[in-house]
């Protein structure tokens, strides 16, 4: 085969695979988004929404999601602690900021369709679950976009093009991005932040300056640090580089770490201005770092009450997460083969000195991340919200394409009839490895998302939105509701909701502050997520040890008991709001009830699915627990 008939071969190539990307690209997006959809999965993503809706409404940074640390931080504070105006001390700004304007495009679709004639009513996906994955999926395509401009300067529009059908064909990413997780936010800018160090490189190779790519990468730490508080370790790690590679070197660095530093200060003075602390809510998890307790137990604990620092556990923790990260790395960076092939690809001599810079470079970033992640711990694995490892799959995977390209070019295979599979084989067969997870979720997928039971399928358990919903129909929004999921209840009910205490005598206290300032408990909603184990035992010793009867609740109402008669617990009125058939016939488990004072959903309009489990809920209480 001549030069003239390679290269025109090459040229049809490339225009076919360019057709193929801008087919696929608007093709998966609609799938994701419309078809395969079942709303957001992310609790952070959820609590974030419900800030960026009430900021939409001229509200500030308030939040229905109220956490009983922060509750307690205000109180100490002496500023006004009304559960039903808490400021956000939580979460970081800038995906709330950037949710603002497109929430306020869509304010008429942010109540649930409650017309009893309405289709819209019978779906199990919120309108606005879409509106903020989209936002998700958008910067996804973004981050897609700068990492292909990154890798074709890195090496060439080949190893560009194999990077990017990769990010397209991985699940891990697309379920990421459609979680409602800042993550995409954070890589879009991790992303930008690459590519401009990648410039200063070759500035610095040519004699050039390097300031402002260095102030450019600043600026966008931070961005990184306000979009994810875990962003503080991609800023420290590419200060460091800069400083290592980059000159001046002192400038270089301040230049990167100054900004998001300067971010960091101004959010902590508002921080303290609110509840006395720089670190507001988010102390419990720095706290968390250094105690036996998770962070969720601390956010929960309405005692006031500081954890006693374990320096011992502490190492041991951190080694333990150290090798739980290596232990499942592969699944942490999305199952991508290049991306894991990275560490490999490091071990080959590339000829270009800013290439072999960028790859050390990346590498020492990953440590500075995986140092942070160590601390707090992936107790959710690779779903974890503190998870970045995902930030590092695009650049991981252009050096994993360019080290098998290497490995296949050495193997000499280069003949008339496999002129193609002779450049691309080796990059086809990790191609389509990193593709299985997608391959084989999607057909099942596509028949649950284009069948008869369209709309129907949600993040259950936990998560059932319009289920959920159904709990404003029997509160007001003066009234609190304690539960084991305050950002599903805050986001898809629109109610001030409490995360469930430590301990009861907590709960009586924190009630006995509402009730102080008029604000009354319509009760307790729980979930699946309070009965969240591997064993039923270990909800008994779980986080939730203390309201283990109220998570089990409904569960044995299924089979004629009732466990709350014999206690003095005030809210023994409850409604199933979702269950499932039981081993035996027409039997049923409650997994999701809200319980009240009074019976609250008798002048609600209720579902005759619903009717019918609260009948069969009814008729199965002992004769002592009935009117």
């Amino acid at each position: 085969m001549d030069g003239s008939s390679v290269s025109t071969e090459k040229n049809t190539l490339t225009r076919l695979t360019r057709a193929f990307v801008w087919v696929s690209v608007p093709v998966l997006l609609f799938v994701q988004l419309f078809v395969t959809f079942r709303g957001l999965s992310s609790p952070l993503g959820m609590e974030q929404a419900q800030v960026a809706r009430e900021l939409a409404r001229g509200h500030g940074f308030h939040t229905l999601s109220v956490h009983p640390y922060a509750w307690r931080q205000l109180i100490e504070h002496g500023k006004p602690a009304s559960p039903l105006e808490m400021q956000d001390i939580f979460n970081p700004p800038l995906q709330t900021l950037v949710l603002l304007p497109v929430f306020r495009a869509f304010e008429s679709f942010w109540p649930f369709n409650e017309s009893a004639d309405s289709k819209e009513n019978t779906k199990s996906v919120y309108f606005m679950d879409r509106v903020v994955a989209a936002v998700g999926l958008i910067f996804f395509m973004a981050s897609a976009g700068v990492a292909w401009i990154t890798a074709r300067r890195l090496f060439d529009v080949t190893i560009a093009g194999w990077m990017f059908v990769t990010l397209l064909a991985c699940q891990f990413l697309w379920d990421v991005a459609r979680s409602g997780l800042p993550q995409m936010m954070t890589l879009f800018f991790f992303s930008i932040a690459l590519h401009q160090f990648l410039l200063a490189l070759q500035r610095r190779i040519d004699g050039g300056s390097t300031t402002r790519h260095a102030l450019i990468m600043g600026l966008m730490g931070a961005l990184i640090v306000f979009s994810h508080w875990m962003g503080l370790c991609l800023v420290l790690g590419l200060s460091c580089v800069a400083a290592w590679h980059l000159r001046p070197r002192t400038l270089s660095a301040l230049l990167v770490l100054g900004p998001a530093l300067l971010a960091l200060a101004a959010w902590g003075a508002r921080n303290h201005a609110l509840c006395g602390d720089i670190f507001g809510d988010v102390k419990a998890t720095l706290q968390a770092t250094l105690a036996y307790a998770s962070d969720s137990m601390l956010l929960r604990d309405f005692s006031g009450n500081s954890q006693p620092a374990a320096v011992e556990f502490v190492v041991r923790k951190v080694l333990m997460n150290f090798t739980l990260q290596v232990q499942n790395l592969f699944l942490h960076l999305g199952a991508v083969l290049p991306a894991a092939l990275f560490f490999i690809a490091l071990l080959h001599p590339f000829r270009r000195a800013e290439v072999r810079t960028f790859g050390w470079s990346l590498a020492v970033i990953w440590l500075f991340a995986t140092a942070g992640m160590s601390l707090t711990g992936l107790p959710l694995k690779e779903k974890d919200v503190n998870q970045i490892h995902s930030l590092f799959i695009p650049a991981m995977t252009i050096f994993g394409f360019a080290f098998l390209a290497v490995l296949w070019g050495r193997l000499g295979i280069n003949h008339a009839r496999a002129s193609w599979w002779s450049r691309h084989g080796l990059a086809a067969a990790a191609f389509t490895i990193s593709a299985l997870p997608l391959i084989n979720i999607l057909p099942t997928e596509l028949t649950m998302g284009l069948g008869p039971y369209k709309g129907e399928f949600a993040h259950w358990p936990p998560y059932m939105p319009k289920q959920i919903h159904k709990v404003a129909g029997y509160t007001e929004s003066t009234e609190l509701i304690f539960t084991d999921m305050p950002w599903a209840v805050a986001w898809y009910a629109d109610r001030p909701a409490v995360w469930l205490p430590t301990d009861r005598k907590q709960f009586d206290e924190m009630r006995a502050l509402a009730e102080k300032q008029n604000i009354s408990v319509a009760g307790f909603l729980m979930t699946p997520e309070s009965l969240r184990a591997d064993r039923a035992v270990e909800v008994f010793s779980g986080e939730y040890r203390e309201w283990a009867r109220l998570a089990f609740r409904g569960i044995i109402a299924g089979f004629g008991t009732d466990i709350m008669t014999q206690t003095d617990f005030p809210y023994r009125e409850f409604i199933p709001l979702a269950g499932q058939p039981g081993n035996e016939f027409n039997r049923y488990v409650y997994e999701m009830a809200f319980m009240s004072d009074r019976k609250r959903w008798e002048k609600a309009p209720v579902s005759p699915t619903e009717k019918k489990l609260a009948d069969d809920a009814e008729a199965r209480q002992p004769s002592s627990a009935k009117p």
